[in-house]
């Protein structure tokens, strides 16, 4: 009997630890969770949207009581208590209409956690959503172009470190803005909900100013994004004077900023970069990668490149291959403005032969327009630049390519009335007119081809006769929203989501190309332009 009475003692207390056990939250939980409460409320309560509560400073009070609460009675008991002192919410009569929304990157079901909240405050959550703000936001607006304008911040001043708190608070604020707003969450590779449970501790514990602002940088590249970076006000960078591109698994100079101090400091196209001051460059520049945005794998890698080159002191010692051999070259870095790189003489259109025009999109002005194509109205083929950033002049272009207006892109943008639900504008049409262009369009896109470049490219692709030769782009499309982090550090993201037509999405592939042409480090040693060459074989044909 006795034995059997310990063994009934030892279940229910195994029993009981279990329930405690799957009872318990852990810190970084509840800190996940005051975040999502402070973000919800912040968007959807209509008397919060209006303002009129200092809010970050209601996050603040909430924190220490958060951090009490032992299990999810009492941290229900901490938001339904908190959400009652804000006033009583009124039905919405607006707030049944049935709208056709982009619906990829909308998900409330943390809201309806059983292992973090009461069935009553799950159920004041849905209430909430449902009988969501409608009026104008205090914190949020939009642009004419549908983007988002984050508004009426607190301005943080002297932050680039803050107490632990205000880290917090500014990975909150941060976290919510891309949950809500941002049109590419769903595409990128880590969860959202994941990002927000990793980075909690990193924010937290950083122990001092760059280590703070290596967990922003981390956190802000994981939008995978290549409109997103942050500025800090103690930066102050200094550029090689090369541009350089991952080829052959390489990092390869693949272009100069400036071709007068690239001699100067005897670099030239081809040369594979193999160490910076003495380290492997490859090793150096894989281990920050997690600090650079991009869009794609070969777009971060690129950056990774520029990342691990720039820095504060004048100059590097470069170990390089070329032409079998390696050697070390001390190479200066600059200020960007000493590049005078937008000043650089280039050709805005010509004559290969009687056949072939060619036009550098980089120096077309929409003056130009006309009278370019009008020249070249007798050509058999036009080879169309876009390895650059154009003027946004995609529209009277298309008048000369295209015979019938064309759908070329539809865009979804964020709505304010249901927040991290996005909708559907009107579909974006070419212009057209009878002086349309009957030979080939050949549309020439690289990784240089970015954000516009690629908008305009996806407009070039729906004129008569087209093909698009070259290489994966940036896949960074639609307009940019700047806004800051808490402290005054400028950040960015991309504000709309483009898609083509047919739903096929350019954020992160890139644009569609029909003919693939990647250079080579041998044809870059040897001056060649084998996308161009590749074009103008096309155009002949």
């Amino acid at each position: 009997m006795i034995k059997k009475a310990i063994l009934s003692i030892l279940l229910i207390l195994g029993y009981t630890a279990g329930i405690t056990a799957q009872q318990s939250i852990s810190e970084t939980e509840k800190l996940a969770s005051l975040g999502k409460i402070y973000g919800f409320l912040k968007y959807y309560h209509p008397e919060v949207a209006k303002g009129e509560f200092d809010w970050d400073q209601q996050c603040i009070a909430q924190l220490p009581k958060v951090l009490k609460a032992t299990d999810k009675n009492a941290l229900s008991k901490v938001y339904s208590d908190w959400i009652q002192s804000l006033g009583k919410i009124k039905k919405c009569r607006k707030c049944d209409t049935q709208e056709d929304y982009f619906d990829k990157n909308f998900d409330l079901s943390w809201t309806q956690d059983p292992r973090l909240f009461t069935t009553e405050l799950s159920e004041t959550l849905t209430y909430i959503e449902n009988n969501r703000n409608q009026k104008k936001s205090f914190y949020a607006a939009k642009e004419r172009v549908g983007k988002i304008k984050i508004t009426n911040e607190p301005n943080y001043k002297n932050f680039e470190y803050p107490e632990e708190a205000y880290r917090l608070l500014g990975l909150f604020k941060y976290w919510n803005i891309i949950e809500y707003f941002y049109p590419y969450k769903y595409l990128t590779d880590q969860n959202w909900d994941a990002v927000l449970i990793e980075m909690i501790p990193k924010i937290k514990e950083a122990a001092n100013k760059e280590a703070y602002q290596l967990a922003i940088k981390e956190l802000i590249a994981k939008l995978d994004d290549a409109h997103a970076w942050v500025n800090f006000s103690n930066q102050s960078q200094k550029y090689l004077p090369l541009q350089l591109s991952h080829l052959e698994n390489k990092a390869v100079v693949s272009g100069f900023y400036n071709d007068s101090l690239a001699k100067l400091n005897k670099l030239k196209l081809g040369d594979v970069i193999l160490k910076v001051n003495g380290k492997d460059f490859a090793k150096e520049a894989e281990k920050n990668l997690k600090y650079v945005s991009g869009s794609n794998t070969n777009n971060k890698i690129k950056r990774a490149y520029i990342y691990t080159l720039n820095g504060s002191e004048d100059q590097v010692v470069l170990t390089i291959e070329r032409e079998g051999k390696r050697q070390q070259l001390p190479v200066n870095r600059y200020d960007f403005r000493d590049f005078e790189y937008w000043n650089t003489p280039q050709v805005k259109s010509k004559s290969f032969d009687e056949n072939v025009g060619y036009i550098n999109m980089a120096r077309l002005k929409g003056e130009d327009v006309e009278a370019v194509f009008e020249s070249f109205e007798n050509k058999k083929a036009i080879i169309i630049d876009l390895r650059n950033y154009p003027a946004f002049i995609y529209k009277r272009c298309t008048r000369y390519l295209n015979s019938e207006k064309r759908d070329f892109t539809k865009i979804y943008t964020p709505s304010l009335g249901y927040p991290s639900r996005f909708q559907f504008k009107k579909p974006l049409q070419t212009n057209s007119s009878n002086k349309a262009f009957k030979g080939k369009i050949i549309v020439l896109v690289n990784e240089s081809t970015m954000s516009r470049a690629e908008f305009t490219a996806m407009a070039f692709q729906t004129a008569d006769n087209v093909v698009t030769v070259g290489n994966q782009t940036a896949g960074a499309d639609g307009d940019v929203v700047r806004f800051e982090y808490l402290g005054g550090f400028q950040t960015a993201m991309s504000g709309n989501g483009v898609v083509y037509p047919d739903g096929t999405e350019s954020q992160r592939n890139g644009v569609k190309i029909d003919i693939e042409v990647k250079p080579t480090i041998d044809g870059l040693r040897a001056g060649r332009d084998e996308v161009l060459e590749k074009a103008l074989e096309i155009a002949k044909q």
